[in-house]
């Protein structure tokens, strides 16, 4: 297990960035302070452009083979045995990355901890405190081993992983991808709190992770009537009732039933009082989906539906689809190698039920291979996403170990 010192070392920093949570795109003073810790222990942060949220690098030492340093990331053990040939790696160059995500929810904390948010109205209820922090401890583990590795790994602290983007405002993967400063990427592994476990358990798998996050509207145009005469017109509440018995067929009739997945309508709307039948209807919804050719399936079958029951109602129809962040998708053997390496450290590993719930860690996946790890930090009564959500720190600084260990491991890996 990780070193008590890093341990008390990342706790003090956990406790800051908690009471300090920053809303998605300006997280500004939690920027400052990451830059301030990162310069104090001399790692090099990249000019990426970002306004906030950074990109540092730690490049290795090793060039010619020959290093015998243990490379076991935190160890006081020395040799290389228990990392096999991540001492060895050849100095070609070779770039993986490690991410955590720095912004906090619109929510108003209850959980009674003593270093309570100081910003009303604001909490790291999903755990990016956490998140953040293990990645800083990587770092500083990174730093201080140098001399294990050869290549380079840069430690992603990313914005804005909470914004409802939209066109003009892309998540915050998006963003620190469009500047360019991950072009030499060559694995990405990414962590995320869970409380669906205790501290000492990581859940690590190959396949999908989570869902694709994608939006559908549908504007109806019918023609308005008195309700005493709707021959007179086209109801475009009875398309929408239609509609919204058509769509939530598709999830259970058009794809594999063991993928998960779900289409939902959310919100509708139509006319304004008892006695008229209004022109127009409108309805929205999402659609979830884990596996990329099923996010393909649901949206032709969709508007498949959409224009075939509107046409049969004789009613004109608007179809809206935007796509969200696409579904995380493990690389098998760059999650094998993240649970060997859990195992080596003394962590329990076990795998991750998979969600529909996003996480913009997936579009790092589509530029290069690479896993997302869940740290288990218990409370699994105070659920994510609510006021009472606090991380139990117990495993932070091992946490930190299995980021830098495995990111010193993946270098091995494409150097061999």
């Amino acid at each position: 297990m990780a070193d008590t010192a890093l341990q008390r070392e990342l706790e003090t920093y956990y406790r800051w960035f908690h009471q300090h949570p920053e809303p998605s795109y300006r997280e500004y003073e939690t920027t400052a302070h990451i830059r301030r810790i990162l310069e104090e222990h001399g790692i090099e942060i990249l000019d990426s452009g970002l306004e906030t949220g950074l990109v540092a690098r730690i490049v290795g030492a090793v060039t010619d083979g020959t290093d015998d340093t243990d490379d076991r990331i935190g160890s006081e053990a020395a040799g290389t045995s228990d990392i096999p040939g991540a001492a060895d790696a050849p100095g070609t160059g070779h770039v993986v990355a490690i991410r955590g995500d720095i912004d906090a929810l619109p929510i108003t904390e209850d959980t009674g901890v003593p270093y309570a948010s100081l910003n009303p109205g604001w909490l790291h209820g999903c755990g990016h405190d956490y998140n953040l922090t293990t990645a800083l401890g990587a770092a500083l583990l990174l730093q201080s081993r140098r001399d294990a590795f050869a290549g380079a790994i840069k430690v992603i602290f990313q914005p804005a992983e909470e914004v409802a983007a939209t066109k003009d405002t892309p998540t915050g993967a998006v963003s620190v991808l469009d500047t360019g400063i991950l072009d030499d990427v060559e694995a990405y592994f990414g962590v995320h709190d869970t409380n669906a476990a205790e501290p000492g358990t990581v859940l690590i798998g190959a396949g999908p992770d989570s869902g694709a996050v994608d939006k559908f509207r549908v504007r109806i145009h019918g023609k308005g009537t008195h309700a005493a005469r709707p021959h007179g017109g086209i109801n475009p509440i009875r398309t929408l009732a239609a509609l919204i018995d058509g769509i939530q067929s598709i999830a259970g009739q058009d794809v594999d039933p063991t993928h998960p997945r779900v289409v939902t309508v959310t919100h509708v709307e139509s006319g304004s009082t008892w006695n008229v039948i209004a022109p127009d209807a409108f309805l929205e919804g999402t659609a979830r989906t884990a596996y990329p050719d099923d996010r393909t399936v649901i949206h032709d079958r969709l508007r498949s539906i959409v224009d075939g029951i509107a046409a049969a109602y004789g009613a004109d129809v608007e179809f809206e689809w935007e796509y969200g962040s696409p579904s995380v998708v493990n690389d098998p053997a760059w999650s094998a190698l993240a649970a060997t390496t859990a195992t080596d450290l003394g962590l329990n590993v076990e795998p991750p039920v998979p969600t529909l719930g996003g996480e913009d860690f997936s579009y790092y996946l589509q530029r290069s291979p690479g896993t997302f790890i869940h740290i288990g930090v218990g409370n699994g009564d105070r659920p994510m996403h609510g006021p009472t959500f606090w991380a139990k720190l117990d495993a932070l600084a091992d946490g930190a170990d299995l980021l830098a260990t495995l990111a010193v491991r993946a270098l091995a890996r494409l150097g061999e």
